[in-house]
């Protein structure tokens, strides 16, 4: 257990309906503890004012004042504490250590309660961008449901919790710095990631968004550390300002906004609201990703329920709607009118829904 009023020590706890009794996938858990670690480099970096590109092993300098070991584990919800050098191997580097993690959950905390103050908090804007990639990495994906909150064992900070709300804000904030307003052409395209220039002029990456049909998408320094962690032949998003040709067809992405590798990892969904009615799940029901044809499809076969959309957000909206008709044509609908495997489904829903309750 950690000692009370630890200062070094960072808890970073993961929890939701989606993980009960602490289940956190591993691939998640990965992910998550490589972003908490990335995320501490860059304030250490941000605080020391480090102005070059941070290229290859540049954070190898910020080691002894930032890297963090595991100091111990509990289950329930799943809570990992990680703890930075102590100060007799610091030195006069402490005070830098200290900076890096005040940094860290100032900056988290207004970016949930008054990111049009975050320029206060980071006033460089180069900096404040690759700060902000580094957090937006630590957020789960839209349509994850759970939380990551990270608090500092001395209680010195309040408890931030990061959430995919707080990525919404993160990827709008990053959009603001770099001046994207509604009146420019900022678009959204999916597809297989092809080509990764790093080191190399000038920095652009390309995605085949269908047969035959290969963007070339560029960016600056803001993103090379997140594009260098990117795979090859792996599902990309890419967001940022295109030039259209003649048709208003994608000829390029000019300048990338946000990128990732798009998750395919099944969500596991526990409540479904669509309009007025929210159906709370006993369990987490698994629903299947995929991306085909320009649309993101989410499904479970084993009660037909689909969702389609161009975008995330609406593909998840759409697989709301779509429990509730399930709902009400099959699971409120006498036996006697369903076919057997209408039956079948039916009998799912009813073991899989607490009880549907009217939102306000």
């Amino acid at each position: 257990m950690a000692a009370e009023g630890n200062a070094r020590r960072l808890k970073l706890t993961i929890a939701g309906t989606a993980f009960r009794q602490g289940q956190v996938p591993l691939s998640i858990l990965a992910v998550k503890l490589q972003s908490l670690q990335s995320l501490l480099f860059h304030a250490a970096a941000t605080v020391a004012h480090e102005r070059g590109a941070r290229r290859g092993l540049w954070f190898n300098k910020y080691l002894e004042v930032a890297e963090l070991t595991l100091a111990a584990v509990h289950q329930s919800d799943l809570v990992i504490e990680a703890e930075a050098a102590a100060p007799a191997a610091l030195g006069e580097q402490l005070d830098l250590s200290k900076q890096a993690q005040d940094l860290l959950f100032s900056a988290a905390r207004c970016v949930n309660e008054n990111p049009d103050k975050l320029d206060d908090v980071i006033a460089d804007r180069q900096e404040r961008a690759l700060f902000m990639r580094a957090m937006e990495n630590l957020c789960p994906e839209i349509g994850e449901e759970y939380q990551v909150s990270l608090e500092n064992c001395a209680a010195a900070h309040p408890r931030v919790l990061l959430s995919a709300k707080t990525r919404q804000i993160v990827r709008r904030t990053i959009a603001r710095d770099m001046g994207v307003t509604e009146a420019e052409r900022e678009v959204t395209i999916v597809g297989t990631l092809t080509k990764i220039h790093i080191d190399v002029g000038p920095q652009k990456i390309a995605v085949l968004v269908a047969p035959g049909s290969e963007i070339e998408c560029y960016y600056n320094d803001a993103l090379r550390d997140q594009i260098s962690n990117l795979l090859a032949g792996c599902i990309v998003e890419v967001t940022g300002i295109a030039t259209l040709d003649t048709t208003e067809k994608i000829k390029q992405i000019d300048s990338i906004a946000s990128v990732e590798m798009a998750s395919m990892e099944p969500l596991r969904m526990t409540v479904f609201t669509h309009e007025l009615t929210s159906y709370r799940l006993r369990e987490p029901l698994l629903v299947r990703v995929e991306y085909s044809d320009g649309l993101w499809v989410y499904s479970n076969a084993a009660i037909n329920l689909w969702g389609y959309a161009a975008r995330r957000e609406d593909a998840i909206a759409d697989l709301a709607a779509n429990f509730d008709y399930l709902w009400s044509e099959f699971a409120l609908e006498d036996d006697s009118v369903l076919d057997e495997k209408a039956r079948v489904i039916k009998q799912r829903l009813l073991a899989m829904v607490e009880s549907p309750r009217e939102t306000h």
